[in-house]
């Protein structure tokens, strides 16, 4: 029998790696502890007290990676239950929502959308239209992201299909990986498979869960109405994010990537009977979606019953064999998030908060309140994902809202812009499988980065804040 002895650099980094894992749990192990003892101290309830401590915890779960995070969502409501936050009934109601069966359904459609090469097709052709000088090609690139993002209401299926084209963008005009002109093209695929989705109440699970949970409130919200108040800001901000590109990384404007486009499109040849019944499909969602404040179906039961009808047979878009590679951790993830605010809502914490947030908002004005909101996003985004930080945070800016005599309105759709605003690549799944790509340069993503959280903030005083009160959403 032999004993393996480890090098020292594989024991020193097996040490490092151990003395890593202590402290992520150290964290979040202490952390909760800490607020519960702060908790009882304060005099508060116990329910309040534990429902924090939790909450803590996954919050820190979830930061620094120690459980899977679809895991420590599922979890989350039945530790509420196990330490006497709220009764089932009260915890589980997210269940009954429509917001899962809106994730699960825009799971069902994406796989429509990608089985049948339809997605493919629509990218090809854009770029077939716009491809010759970078500028144009940023425009077909964004040109993409508005056709699709209706479609394939998952941010993450849209990235990885932008993701391959842009690759064989920048392996055919012969770009480096990480040279300044790949940067731009994977961060305007980036943008076109993430930016459009904060125009649609369905565009992303962040966006959605924020206006579900909203609407649990109280404040009653339809997808056209959504729309009509944020698909206009919508494009000032996708255009604007797509041109900053150019200044910030400077590349290069003279660009050859027509005759990959052209062969590529050529090879997907013309349309089939399929894809068309997948784009008639598809008009009828939009068309329901859009009109849901006159037949009052809620785009989660409208966006489930063509992803049902999709399986049909005869149809031929997608069968069983397809139905069996659905991922159903995102809507996991989501439903478990909209615990911590059935979880707050319970428990009075929602009022807390915008009791000890109130003094330092009121007199302040609509705008100075707008503005602290789309910072508080921007810093939250460093330890919480969009997705968990909607959850835990909506209710409460909805009770501070009305607080201060304000439209919940103008407040969520802030948080939500802020949200969208990235620095470091851990930050957003979509934006770590473009870094993993190779093909983009971490100093590029800073460097744009940063540069577009200021530009955001820019858009948000002078043109987001007048169009929102022109709407009525403040």
């Amino acid at each position: 029998m032999t004993t393996q002895i480890l090098s020292p650099p594989v024991l020193q980094e097996s040490n490092k790696k151990l003395y890593v894992s202590c402290i992520k749990w150290g964290t979040t192990i202490l952390a909760p502890s800490m607020i519960i003892l702060a908790c009882f101290y304060g005099g508060l309830s116990k329910e309040v007290a534990y429902f924090l401590g939790l909450t803590a915890c996954a919050v820190c779960m979830w930061a620094t990676g120690v459980m899977p995070s679809n895991l420590v969502a599922m979890m989350l409501p039945v530790s509420y239950i196990l330490v006497g936050v709220g009764t089932p009934h009260d915890m589980l109601v997210s269940w009954t929502a429509p917001m899962g069966w809106l994730v699960l359904g825009g799971l069902l459609t994406g796989l429509v959308l990608s089985h049948t090469g339809l997605a493919k097709r629509i990218a090809l052709w854009s770029l077939h239209k716009t491809s010759g000088s970078m500028f144009t090609l940023l425009c077909g690139l964004l040109l993409v992201g508005f056709i699709i993002a209706p479609l394939l209401p998952t941010a993450l299926g849209k990235g990885i299909l932008m993701s391959v084209i842009c690759i064989g963008i920048c392996d055919a005009a012969k770009y480096a990986p990480k040279s300044r002109e790949a940067s731009v093209i994977m961060l305007a695929g980036f943008l076109a498979s993430t930016a459009p989705r904060m125009g649609l109440y369905t565009g992303g699970g962040d966006v959605t869960l924020a206006l579900e949970l909203m609407k649990s409130t109280g404040v009653a919200l339809t997808w056209g109405d959504y729309f009509i108040q944020n698909y206009v800001p919508n494009i000032v901000y996708c255009v604007c994010s797509m041109l900053l590109l150019l200044p910030v990384l400077r590349p290069k404007q003279n660009i050859n990537t027509r005759s990959y486009v052209e062969s590529q499109y050529r090879q997907i040849g013309t349309i089939s009977t399929i894809e068309k019944r997948a784009v008639c499909l598809f008009i009828i969602l939009t068309a329901l979606m859009m009109t849901d404040k006159y037949h009052g179906i809620n785009a989660g039961w409208t966006i489930m019953l063509i992803g049902f009808i999709s399986f049909i047979p005869g149809l031929g878009l997608v069968d069983k064999k397809q139905l069996e590679t659905l991922k159903l951790g995102p809507v996991f993830f989501v439903v478990g998030c909209m615990a911590v605010g059935a979880g707050a809502k319970v428990t009075g914490v929602d009022k807390l908060i915008a009791a000890q947030l109130l003094p330092l908002l009121s007199g302040k004005g609509e705008l100075f309140t707008i503005v602290s909101t789309y910072l508080s996003a921007t810093t939250l985004k460093f330890l919480l994902t969009p997705v968990a930080a909607a959850g835990a945070f909506t209710v409460p800016l909805v009770e501070i809202a009305r607080s201060l005599g304000m439209n919940p309105l103008g407040l969520i759709y802030t948080f939500i812009y802020g949200l969208d605003q990235f620095v470091l690549p851990y930050e957003y799944a979509v934006l770590l499988v473009y870094y993993a790509t190779g093909y983009v340069s971490l100093s590029s993503i800073v460097k744009f980065f940063t540069a577009r959280l200021f530009m955001t903030l820019i858009l948000l005083v002078i043109v987001f804040y007048p169009y929102w009160k022109l709407a009525g959403a403040i």
